[in-house]
């Protein structure tokens, strides 16, 4: 079993201790109880990557629309982009506005440093730089980066999403971070490939958001239950070496 996930093959060891009466069975049949275990494990794990990718997207539709009607163009962005280029930093918008509607320094500052990380990336670089753009930065951003920035200017965000009685919790800026912090850390176990041990909690915490976003989770969910899709078939026929999964 060295090609498995050694976390989640401990822990799905662990679950068929505590949960089946593992003597008297052969090895073969303990292997395949345990790779059921780690089978269905690695299945709850891939579950909730849709339900992050959501919030993700959401929030970076959503704030890009509300930034482009209050600063009045969808590329204000651009602005920070060339003042990076000359060799400007935060300070060179000492009005504390953009495109002459007002910000916070904090906004700015963090706008600043966001993009600057952006045009450090080659790869990144080229999809902000030219003429004609819309939301690209938003999507070079990370889920944190994103969630900063609107953490920077937090009683002009909150606007973006429905007002508390609407949404029946209080969603100010402690509320905020507790969920994307939830969120974050979700991303980044699921990018490094390590089980989500609080997945209630994470999802929880995308309800919340997407709630107060307009976007139904729990349809959301049924959906992606029921939605078929074409799979691609395996095409190598098992021979006597592959030894997973167990059979």
């Amino acid at each position: 079993m060295g090609t498995l996930n050694p976390t989640i093959l401990r822990d799905s060891i662990k679950e068929a201790k505590a949960t089946k009466d593992l003597t008297g069975i052969s090895h073969a049949e303990q292997r395949m109880i345990i790779h059921r275990i780690y089978t269905r494990k690695v299945k709850e794990f891939s579950a909730l990557y849709p339900v992050v990718f959501a919030v993700e997207n959401a929030l970076r539709s959503k704030l890009a629309d509300f930034l482009a009607v209050h600063f009045n163009r969808m590329d204000w962005w651009v602005l920070i982009r060339d003042a990076i280029r000359q060799g400007h930093d935060h300070t060179h918008f000492v009005n504390g506005n953009i495109c002459g509607k007002p910000a916070t320094q904090s906004f700015i500052k963090q706008a600043f440093f966001a993009m600057d990380k952006v045009l450090n990336v080659q790869q990144m670089a080229g999809r902000v730089t030219g003429q004609d753009r819309t939301d690209e930065f938003y999507y070079c951003l990370t889920i944190g980066e994103l969630a900063r920035l609107m953490e920077t200017d937090w009683s002009r965000i909150r606007q973006m999403f429905r007002n508390d009685a609407t949404i029946g919790f209080k969603l100010d800026l402690h509320a905020f971070k507790t969920n994307i912090g939830l969120l974050r850390d979700a991303r980044n176990e699921l990018y490094h490939s390590n089980p989500i041990k609080n997945r209630p909690q994470v999802f929880q915490a995308s309800e919340r958001i997407l709630n107060a976003l307009d976007f139904h989770l729990g349809d959301y969910d049924n959906d992606l239950r029921d939605t078929q899709y074409t799979r691609v078939t395996a095409t190598v026929i098992r021979v006597d070496r592959h030894l997973l999964p167990a059979r």
